[in-house]
């Protein structure tokens, strides 16, 4: 009677807050022959044209019930399974795979009163419960032979409370057991995460998801832009100071890969400005020597003079793409999280655990600091020396600031906050192995808590913490992360 019921989503421009509902019928049994399936699968009646007087007056009441009673199951189905309102459907094919599996996260057009607009009711009621239940299991403790299982249950519990009411993106959730299980001193970091990969793994996982955060609101950015301005009219020598020295000082903190992507699009920017300055200083010579009547001989040298200023543009561009790359894998030797060879070699299981962030860094901020000073000097004899450039106006850079304030505003909280995390990842990667190692530790003296665990930890809170420029969503999504996280690097690793 119903061949098939079917709920289709057409994404047209003019459709696409639209659901449609196909009801095909077969004709009545007793007036009509067997429905016939098509190529599609579909079910279709044989015959149309010849009964569709019969089909008016006999298939109406029976459409209308058939329609009705599909209408009711469509209303069960919705609310049995959440399913959202249409114009909250993302268009894109990926974003449309995230949003079936986290319904709740894309429905941005529901009300969201809880948590500063970050969470629907249903989430937040998923938060209490399944922070409640750990709670009420690691106070009551009613597994009095096995002391360790509580916790492990009530985390547990809530890490199903937190997939079933989707108070974090489920991918995200799924990295709880990573913070909880060595703090609640059941089984070590490198333990819980050989269940993912390898706590070094790890350890690149939450630095990247923090370096991810601090790209997608534009703060490195900024703060190029910021230095730059104080300066007021940079010369080249300056500029490649002011990129290198920002490069190396990230890379230390961040990592020298996710710095050079982070600051290149934009020094490609200034130097595309620049590149634009000398192509209008060039064509305001020509044009004032014509108007002067200036010989031809006189004509051919301006010429000349403005492409040699573009030919020096390009040529300093090529040496501060370089300083970049030079300045960050010169930072990134300073700290384990900094770079991916510091990765390999923490992960060698003869000096596995025996090398924290701090030690790594007063052995290797020397060298880092020393290489940083090479290259400056060998990319500023190479490339700045004989330069006739002028550098980069401070009309020009306060155009790239008037653009950066168009595209993403005014210093925003969310940048504050964002900054405040990496703050955090940074200070507890350092204290680690005065505190925090000595307060978690197992009855035979093993350390519980190891960096990869610390490095996580901030990074969740992205995810907690409600964004203001962006209401209804955390400072940090799933989309932004499955867009710019680059998941081969842990493939790297392993190879």
């Amino acid at each position: 009677w119903l061949k098939p019921f079917r709920l289709e989503r057409h994404r047209t421009p003019c459709s696409r807050d639209c659901f449609a509902l196909s009801v095909l019928m077969a004709s009545p049994a007793s007036s009509a022959e067997p429905a016939v399936v098509d190529e599609q699968g579909l079910a279709r009646a044989p015959n149309l044209e010849g009964s569709a007087e019969a089909l008016v007056v006999e298939g109406i009441p029976r459409a209308n019930s058939l329609i009705e009673r599909a209408g009711s199951a469509l209303k069960t189905a919705g609310s049995n399974l959440q399913l959202q309102r249409a114009n909250t459907l993302p268009t894109e094919d990926g974003s449309l795979r995230h949003a079936a599996t986290m319904p709740m996260t894309f429905d941005l057009d529901a009300a969201r009163p809880c948590c500063f607009g970050l969470w629907k009711v249903q989430q937040f009621a998923g938060f209490v419960l399944g922070l409640g239940a750990l709670l009420i299991l690691l106070v009551a403790r009613p597994m009095k032979t096995y002391p360790l299982a509580n916790g492990m249950l009530g985390l547990t519990v809530m890490c199903a409370c937190f997939w079933i009411f989707e108070v974090m993106p489920v991918y995200i959730t799924a990295l709880l057991p990573m913070v909880f299980i060595p703090f609640m001193e059941i089984a070590s970091s490198e333990y819980i995460a050989s269940a993912y990969w390898s706590w070094i793994s790890m350890l690149v996982v939450g630095t990247y998801l923090v370096d991810i955060a601090l790209e997608h609101v534009h703060l490195p950015r900024r703060v190029a832009l910021a230095l730059l301005l104080r300066v007021g009219v940079v010369h080249p020598a300056a500029l490649l100071a002011c990129f290198m020295g920002l490069a190396w000082a990230l890379a230390m903190i961040l990592n020298s890969i996710a710095v050079t992507l982070v600051i290149t699009p934009f020094a490609v920017s200034l130097m595309n400005a620049a590149e634009e300055q000398a192509c209008t200083a060039a064509e305001s010579a020509r044009e004032r020597a014509a108007e002067e009547g200036a010989t031809e001989e006189a004509r051919v040298a301006m010429e000349a003079e403005g492409r040699r200023g573009v030919e020096q543009v390009h040529h300093f561009a090529n040496g501060l793409l370089i300083g970049i790359a030079y300045s960050a894998s010169a930072g990134g030797l300073a700290t384990i999280t900094g770079a991916i060879p510091n990765y390999f070699l923490a992960a060698e299981s003869s000096i596995a655990g025996r090398i924290s962030w701090l030690a790594w860094f007063e052995f290797a901020f020397p060298i880092s600091l020393v290489t940083g000073m090479l290259a400056y000097l060998v990319l500023h004899a190479r490339y700045v020396r004989r330069l006739s450039f002028s550098g980069i106006s401070r009309q020009m850079l306060e155009e790239q600031q008037q653009d950066l304030l168009r595209e993403v505003g005014p210093v925003s909280r969310d940048e504050l906050m964002v900054a405040a995390v990496q703050v955090l990842q940074l200070v507890l990667l350092i204290v680690r192995p005065f505190t925090i190692s000595a307060w978690f530790s197992s009855p035979y003296g093993e350390q519980l808590v190891n960096d990869s665990t610390l490095a996580v930890l901030p990074a969740l809170l992205l995810f907690l913490i409600p964004s203001q420029t962006r209401p209804g969503e955390a400072l940090l999504t799933w989309p932004v992360v499955h867009e710019k996280f680059d998941f081969g690097l842990l493939l790297l690793i392993g190879g």
